[in-house]
């Protein structure tokens, strides 16, 4: 074997050996210890007796994927829900805050959270405090809703209620330039919002439907979480984005403050003076490759998958329904 097949083969090694190390379990409902193997921080923010106050972070687009070796995005889902159910699980946590810093992202993940923290909640009877921080819109207001108190800043920019579905038609310039759309397809509509042809009024409608029912378990999330009249919650529910202090009006959010207030809020709803205050958050793992590769614009970018070294807008291949602020 030559020096280039050596230097290759070494290269190989090191790309997989870091894939490997930042594997993080999924999640798997059942009882569960703290995760000393997950890329973890533990931060003592208050030293305190040994009851405690946890500090968890949604930090980033609200997806599943981690984007890969070339690119790691700060939120994991599975690593959160793993730390979420130990919160709660443990004795010695009195009451959870969650910093939420996000504009929002995929319909499954936002409402898995939804309805694991509503579950919880109503289980192990701990009192769970939001903070938001310079965003929390659309899904990231969406898994807020469940707590017993949220507090923003007042430049926070929250709200963007409702349902985004984007995509690209370019059948026009695409028959302007002679390329022709070569598709086998079972039934009609398999090649659903296909952009190398127009779309008719019926597949707008279906594709609408899926809009309108995900927009009804935005709505029904709030109502349940907040316990607000669904008048309420449709008159704000337009896709408009608010300041924390115009959240506050809209009793969208209970008070303005900062991450020690948030903390604050559950030590009173916990009924704790003195608590150990610690926060949890994920290691991001450092990608070498990022520094050659960092931007869609990057010549590299061109030889990898695609989604591995872009932003986390860009991970998921296909059009589909999504709580999240964008344009």
């Amino acid at each position: 074997m030559n020096k280039k097949r050596w230097i290759a083969l070494i290269l190989f090694l090191l790309l997989v050996g870091s894939a490997a190390l930042v594997q993080v379990p999924e999640f798997k409902p059942g009882p569960m210890e703290w995760f000393q193997d997950d890329p973890q921080v533990e931060t003592v923010m208050e030293p305190g007796t040994e009851e405690r106050i946890v500090v968890l972070d949604v930090d980033g687009m609200i997806m599943a994927s981690t984007g890969g070796v070339f690119y790691d995005q700060h939120y994991h889902h599975g690593f959160f829900l793993n730390q979420l159910q130990a919160a709660y699980q443990d004795p010695q946590v009195k009451g959870v805050v969650v910093r939420v810093n996000s504009p929002g992202g995929g319909i499954s993940e936002s409402d898995e959270i939804f309805q694991r923290l509503m579950e919880w909640r109503e289980e192990y009877e701990k009192p769970l405090v939001v903070f938001m921080d310079r965003v929390a819109s659309s899904g990231a207001y969406y898994i807020s809703a469940p707590a017993d108190h949220i507090v923003a800043t007042r430049t926070t920019m929250t709200g963007s209620i409702g349902v985004v579905m984007q995509s690209v038609n370019y059948f026009q310039l695409a028959d302007s330039l002679g390329i022709e759309d070569v598709t086998f397809k079972s039934g009609p509509y398999k090649d659903l919002m296909n952009p190398l042809r127009e779309m008719d009024e019926e597949e707008g409608e279906m594709l609408q439907a899926l809009v309108d029912e995900n927009f009804e378990y935005f709505v029904d999330a709030i109502v349940e979480g907040r316990g607000m009249d669904q008048e309420e919650v449709l008159e704000v529910a337009d896709g408009r984005v608010f300041t924390g202090l115009q959240a506050l009006e809209y009793d969208l959010v209970d008070s303005i403050g900062f991450l020690e207030d948030a903390v604050d809020q559950a030590k009173e709803l916990a009924g704790v003076e003195q608590p150990t205050v610690v926060r949890i958050e994920r290691r991001v793992p450092f990608r070498w490759m990022s520094l050659l590769v960092s931007s869609d614009t990057h010549p590299l970018s061109r030889l990898l998958p695609a989604g591995s070294c872009k932003p986390p807008l860009s991970v998921r291949t296909h059009p589909e329904p999504m709580y999240l602020w964008t344009w």
